[in-house]
């Protein structure tokens, strides 16, 4: 799907003259959707192939996997000549929300930049989207997710998603290797399970389908960080959700929680019935319309404060940090050099889970092993016995050294012959 779409902006970029305005417009937004492409393929795959013009035969589609920093420094260049091109966010009519603004351009630069460990341009790249006054941090932490705050002043960009289309199972529209192109289906397989298990009380969640249950772990790091305010946003937890006139245990089965849980569930990017098609005709689970958020304000200033300690520069860390705490009422920090790198990383954690980074986070910080050496090594059943709940031992779980990239996909190998897998694989 990533190189789908890099064909798709290949192909503007190399088909429309810059001959006015709104053609270079054109041609600023297809290399800034590359390069947020080619982001996620660098940092979750490492070497890919680097492919920047349309294919004019088939065999030409068959590309060697480029240097790491050959991909970088592509990131790089289609950024920095996208920024000059592209409108301030207040510049965009209502229905080109949707597109890039020289804000998200100027952030996705500067998150390539810390990536790349050049810590001090990349805190310049971001001073320039704080300083632009474009953007802010909401009031209440609990909407920042939800439809009310869709495109409003803490998003750069989202992708957009309509609970208008009524698809049903009979019009749901598959993209290639099945992954659905339109309906945003993905609050539904992660919302919590159904069938006798889960039940909503007065909460606004409705029944999904039991994926990514909350861990237990994330709880009490809010917890330990007198983070109730972001704690309550994210996650609810039993005994909160029975107080609410619901429930999470099946008493046909046991009385036992749905696989994988331990008696939490998620509220950021929730199974909102307000969110989703409210006709009966419809089939609701496909037609939810929360937007994903790619980019939000307190994620660049938190970047933005990390890009400013490992460069060295405390003193502009500390006030970026601080804004984002400040909104959800903790105190300000005062720690300095390592002490507030790791209260940055912890700081992301509560911030932004569930919204998609943690993993790059830890796999760049070199904290994956650390982090996650148990995942996976312990499945909460469901079931309980003496009044604690079973667990499933599989011994072999874990992240190991060769995690850091994902395995390259079976049929990507078996398509192009120049291709190879990623070590440990």
């Amino acid at each position: 799907m990533s190189y789908w779409g890099i064909y798709r902006a290949n192909l503007v970029i190399a088909n429309i003259k810059p001959e006015s305005p709104a053609k270079k417009q054109a041609i600023a937004e297809a290399k800034s959707l590359r390069a947020m492409l080619y982001f996620d393929l660098v940092t979750l795959w490492g070497k890919v192939p680097l492919v920047t013009e349309p294919a004019a035969s088939p065999d030409q589609y068959n590309q060697p996997r480029a240097a790491v920093a050959d991909i970088w420094a592509q990131i790089e260049k289609d950024l920095n000549e996208a920024i000059p091109d592209l409108p301030l966010k207040s510049q965009q009519s209502a229905a080109d929300k949707v597109r890039v603004s020289k804000g998200m351009a100027q952030a996705m630069l500067g998150k390539s930049l810390l990536y790349e460990k050049k810590y001090a341009d990349a805190a310049a790249e971001f001073q320039k989207v704080i300083d632009s006054g474009e953007y802010g941090l909401i009031s209440d932490y609990s909407q920042v997710l939800r439809k009310g705050q869709e495109f409003g002043k803490e998003s750069l960009f989202e992708i957009s998603y309509s609970a208008e289309k009524n698809y049903d199972w009979g019009n749901f529209q598959w993209g290639n290797n099945g992954r659905n192109t339109e309906s945003n289906i993905h609050w539904q397989l992660c919302g919590p399970r159904g069938d006798g298990w889960f039940d909503g009380g007065s909460t606004g969640l409705v029944a999904g389908w039991g994926f990514a249950y909350p861990q237990k772990s994330l709880w009490n790091a809010y917890t330990a960080a007198n983070d109730t305010v972001r704690r309550n946003a994210a996650m609810i937890s039993e005994k909160q959700l029975i107080a609410k006139g619901g429930k999470l245990r099946n008493p046909d089965q046991n009385n036992s929680y749905p696989w994988g849980c331990e008696g939490y569930i998620r509220l950021k990017y929730g199974s909102w019935a307000d969110e989703s098609n409210t006709n009966a005709t419809s089939v609701k689970e496909l037609n939810y319309a929360t937007n994903i958020r790619l980019m939000r304000y307190a994620d660049v200033l938190l970047m933005a404060a990390e890009a400013y300690n490992r460069a060295g520069d405390d003193a502009k860390a500390l006030p970026l940090i601080n804004q984002v705490r400040a909104r959800v009422n903790l105190p300000a920090l005062t720690s300095s050099g390592d002490q507030l790198f790791a209260d940055i990383k912890n700081e992301r954690r509560l911030e932004l889970s569930f919204e998609g980074v943690r993993f790059q986070d830890l796999v760049r910080w070199g904290d994956a092993k650390t982090v996650l050496g148990d995942q996976g090594k312990m499945i909460p059943e469901g079931t309980f016995t003496n009044g604690k709940e079973d667990y499933m031992s599989i011994s072999g779980a874990g992240f190991k050294d060769k995690n850091v990239l994902l395995p390259i996909p079976e049929q990507e190998i078996s398509v192009n012959p120049q291709s190879s897998q990623n070590d440990g694989y």
